[in-house]
């Protein structure tokens, strides 16, 4: 839609090629560009885009009216991060940067969408209700910690600020993103998790539980306020392990129970769950099935039920 080395983002936001997406989503018309969304709607889960129409409806009269400058961002900096998870690649990892070949998307280890300073962006923040910051591994960007300070320089504490991270680091040069967490009014942490205990680890190369099981503790302590969740990615890897996973951290009350949202991985293909075997499917669909049974057993909540029940459903498309 643009690109932020050679564009405004006032630019981008203006240009023709948004108005006319605009449009095409107005008459409901699909775009091939958000197949991901589409797939998933087919096994019945709600997808980020139905999430999303949702969320924004409340604004769909004021945006038709005038355009509005953005309320909601999403930055995502660069690859920096800490981990090389196997379903994961260079566009998204830095540490991916020396395995090569295909898995890479810059001659260049650290992929920045900014190559200049991002001071534009602080023309957005007094009308923004919402920042979600994804990476990479946004807690070791330099950058986030900057936009924080502006929030925090401007008093805009009832900024929501909501996170995909992998919660491995919650210590940046001298400051505990904890402390700054509780400044603000509303904080939602997802945690990418897709294991416990060496296949956590074995999937999530850099991950280590004994440091996830720490830090959740700590957050418990110093800001228990905080809205925490795990969003594991299923894949092939996990599919037979993910109610593990779940019932272990609500049993150790490191979680409450209605606090997951399964992330159905598409790419790279040769994870996907729809490419198992028909009798690896048959088996996982037991598996699931006795983790609703357990879900059920203690009054979670029925989207989450419907999460999993959606998972088989996804499992099962052709």
């Amino acid at each position: 839609m643009g690109n932020v080395k050679e564009q405004s983002i006032n630019e981008i936001w203006k240009d023709e090629q948004f108005k006319l997406l605009r449009a095409q989503f107005k008459r409901n018309i699909p775009d091939k560009r958000c197949a991901h969304c589409y797939n998933i709607e087919k096994s019945g889960k709600e997808s980020l885009r139905q999430i999303s129409n949702k969320k924004y409806s409340k604004d769909f009269e004021r945006v038709e009216k005038d355009n509005p400058e953005p309320i909601y961002l999403d930055i995502r900096f660069s690859n920096i991060c800490n981990f090389k998870c196997k379903t994961c690649w260079h566009g998204n990892s830095s540490a991916w940067f020396d395995a090569g070949s295909k898995r890479n998307a810059s001659n260049e280890r650290v992929i920045k969408a900014f190559t200049t300073n991002f001071d534009e962006l602080y023309e957005y923040l007094e009308n923004v209700e919402e920042i979600y910051f994804a990476g990479g591994e946004p807690l070791i960007m330099e950058e986030h910690y900057q936009i924080l300070e502006e929030l925090e320089k401007r008093k805009l504490f009832n900024v929501q600020l909501r996170y995909n991270t992998n919660f491995s680091n919650l210590n940046f040069k001298d400051t505990n993103i904890l402390e700054v967490w509780k400044k603000f009014t509303h904080v939602h942490v997802s945690a990418s998790i897709d294991a416990a205990f060496d296949l956590g680890e074995e999937i999530r190369e850099g991950f280590n539980w004994k440091q996830f099981t720490i830090n959740r503790k700590q957050m418990l302590t110093i800001a228990p306020e905080i809205y925490f969740e795990i969003t594991p990615t299923i894949s092939s890897l996990n599919i037979n392990h993910i109610g593990k996973l779940h019932q272990h951290l609500v049993n150790e009350n490191l979680l409450a129970i209605n606090n997951i949202y399964l992330n159905i991985l598409e790419r790279p293909s040769n994870f996907n769950i729809k490419q198992l075997s028909s009798t690896d499917k048959l088996k996982s669909e037991t598996v699931i099935i006795n983790h609703i049974d357990w879900l059920k057993k203690h009054h979670c909540h029925h989207e989450i039920i419907g999460e999993f029940e959606n998972l088989i459903g996804y499992l099962n498309l052709s």
